[in-house]
């Protein structure tokens, strides 16, 4: 341990106030004991004031507490600038403790620019401190290759340590990756053990209302992962979830009773239903899901307008299925006034985002002059970036157009797919 470390033990303070992490010196116990009185009734500004004084003067345990302070808006307004400061102040001195809130700032761009790398660095100085926590956060990072390259062996070794300290999260994790094989050998009864080491501490969370335990016991349920299959008390446990505003189960109850399966009749109304909340926190696949029930009238009342606004807000998010979603609507009129070069504005940003949909209704657009002229040399064009693409329903379309066009007109139609790949960065 650093000898810049003070030492951790648990400190009783006087009227029950909470008892900080790391014992001060003796003389130090005389400075903070105004403020510890101070927080006991309530005065966090004069406590803050106390510690403040002691943080510039390089305590490390002062300048921990006047960086939860900050975050926490106690004493003062709530200033994630401030925090950072001093819980970089309080980790470089060593405290054990400033690590991870640092790095979760450092994680969310909060008081400091956004920073993987920073952020793992700090996760892993408090792992290395056996915190099971940022063990689990380090899993994470090195998992999905933020702040590193990915290295899902790596983050398995830091799931297991946090698995083993009883984190539910990390014992789903873990599981997830046995059942991938991801950086261990895929193993289903390893899997299932994980899954099943983490039902006990998900009920008791679950128990206590914590929407994210419902949520997770809750999958565990419906598909039988770890416990017997309980479907009924999954979906309850879901919808607990949902209501404590968990987009994640708000999502998965709208698909399994959007698509129904064996357990689950369909019921496009209360699929509508859950994907609205979703859609309500903003939600990139609820947006995209809630405007197909609305653009096919299922569980709602059709209506173009409402699906076409829903579209746009999940195209802004990522979903570039949304720009032909959005195109479809204004070429077939669905709800919504038919306008063939609204459609073909909307294809032309799918084509743009990669969606070999788009750029098969451009074709379809420029063979049968919806919107434009009629030119099978661009029709064709089109159809062969969709094929390149993978749209399975392209190859027809260039064998039969081909077959009307001479060797010049399917060279220019190669030519102007060759001048739209470089325009468009695609190799």
């Amino acid at each position: 341990m650093r000898k810049s470390l003070l030492v951790l033990v648990s400190v009783s303070l006087i009227g029950g106030c909470a008892p900080p992490s790391f014992e001060p010196t003796k003389i130090q116990r005389v400075r903070f004991q105004p403020a510890w009185q101070a927080e006991r009734r309530g005065d966090h500004a004069a406590a803050l004031a106390i510690y403040e004084d002691a943080a510039g003067d390089g305590i490390a345990y002062a300048q921990y507490r006047v960086a939860r302070m900050y975050e926490s808006g106690q004493g003062t307004d709530a200033d994630y600038a401030q925090a950072a400061r001093w819980y970089a102040a309080a980790s470089g001195a060593g405290h054990p403790q400033a690590h991870r809130p640092l790095a979760r700032l450092y994680e969310q761009g909060q008081g400091v620019d956004q920073d993987d790398a920073a952020a793992l660095a700090l996760y892993r100085k408090s792992a290395e401190d056996g915190d099971p926590l940022a063990n689990f956060k380090v899993g994470q990072f090195l998992e999905r290759g933020r702040g590193s390259e990915p290295d899902p062996a790596a983050a398995a070794e830091h799931y297991r340590v946090a698995a083993a300290a009883g984190r539910y999260d990390a014992q789903l994790a873990l599981a997830k990756l046995y059942e991938s094989g991801e950086g261990v050998a895929s193993d289903p009864a390893e899997a299932e053990r994980w899954y099943a080491a983490a039902v006990a501490p998900l009920t008791t969370a679950a128990g206590q209302g914590d929407a994210r335990a419902q949520e997770e016991l809750g999958k565990l349920l419906v598909n039988g992962r770890g416990v017997p299959k309980d479907v009924e008390r999954g979906l309850a446990m879901l919808d607990a979830a949902a209501e404590g505003g968990r987009a994640g189960a708000q999502v998965q109850l709208g698909q399994l009773f959007g698509r129904g399966s064996d357990d689950v009749p369909p019921d496009p109304a209360v699929a509508a239903r859950y994907y609205a909340m979703a859609a309500q926190q903003g939600n990139r696949g609820a947006l995209y899901e809630l405007g197909k029930l609305y653009a096919d009238g299922s569980g709602v009342p059709q209506d173009g307008v409402r699906a076409a606004q829903l579209f746009e807000q999940a195209a802004a998010q990522g979903e570039i299925n949304a720009y032909a979603r959005i195109g479809d609507l204004y070429a077939g009129g669905n709800g919504i006034a038919r306008d063939h070069a609204e459609a073909n504005r909307w294809y032309a940003e799918a084509a743009r985002s990669g969606d070999a949909k788009g750029l098969f209704r451009l074709g379809e657009a420029y063979e049968r002059g919806n919107g434009v002229a009629a030119d099978p040399v661009r029709a064709l064009m089109w159809y062969r970036l969709a094929d390149e693409h993978g749209y399975a329903q392209a190859a027809a379309r260039i064998e039969q157009l081909a077959d009307g066009l001479d060797g010049e007109q399917r060279r220019h139609a190669e030519a102007l797919a060759a001048d739209w790949r470089r325009a468009n960065g695609v190799q």
